[in-house]
């Protein structure tokens, strides 16, 4: 399956609003059903944004979107890789008035084999490796670490921990949605690394139901 097929379920979507609207609804959809199943903090604020969204679409486009987070979540396992990140610049929606375009993901394995290569030797004196990537964008950075780590036999779902900032909520949907389905345990921040604003924190279920808050408080003291 390419992403391509993907990209065919989410155009069928288009009419009364244009692609990129589309796509972003998705992503943020997908992102507030799958956080609402493990996050109680905020649940009732992001059902009622998720209401309002789907209004605007058919129940046979519900049905589309729910095909392709099936399709994303498919490719992720058969192929861990930037998914989403490769839809969107397929899709043309990148606003490159702002100069937004992700890193191509042969460029990422490079970066991340760079970054990590010493993590069994580190991981002899920690008990967890921690990660933070400042501009995460859709999440190719981190998912590259996690797959260079898991060729190293270590198992990242137990002993890594990602925090992830990016100021786009769209990113942040995007990243949130590949990690959360990976099993990465990471908290992304929608922020602005430079001056530090925060709107918001979308801990992944690995996060939350590992336990990850205590384990970094721990860490912290």
């Amino acid at each position: 399956m390419a992403t391509s097929r993907i990209v065919k379920v989410l155009r069928a979507n288009t009419g009364a609003r244009d692609l990129r609207t589309v796509f972003e609804d998705f992503c943020a959809m997908a992102a507030a059903a799958i956080r609402n199943r493990v996050d109680r903090n905020g649940y009732q604020a992001r059902e009622e944004d998720y209401e309002r969204t789907r209004t605007h679409y058919t129940p046979a486009q519900m049905d589309r979107f729910a095909e392709a987070l099936a399709l994303v979540a498919l490719e992720l396992d058969a192929h861990p890789r930037d998914v989403l990140g490769e839809t969107y610049m397929q899709l043309g929606i990148a606003n490159r008035d702002q100069g937004q375009f992700f890193t191509p993901y042969s460029v990422a394995q490079l970066i991340a084999s760079m970054q990590i290569h010493d993590a069994p030797t580190q991981l002899l004196t920690r008990p967890f490796l921690t990660v933070y990537e400042p501009a995460c964008g859709a999440g190719a950075m981190m998912i590259t670490m996690t797959q260079a780590l898991a060729a190293q036999g270590i198992e990242y779902q137990t002993k890594v921990h990602v925090t992830a900032d990016d100021i786009s909520a769209i990113a942040v949907h995007m990243s949130y949605v590949q990690l959360s389905l990976l099993g990465v345990p990471a908290l992304v921040n929608r922020r602005n690394s430079l001056t530090l604003e925060h709107f918001d924190t979308w801990p992944t279920p690995a996060h939350v139901l590992g336990g990850w808050a205590y384990r970094l408080a721990l860490a912290d003291r």
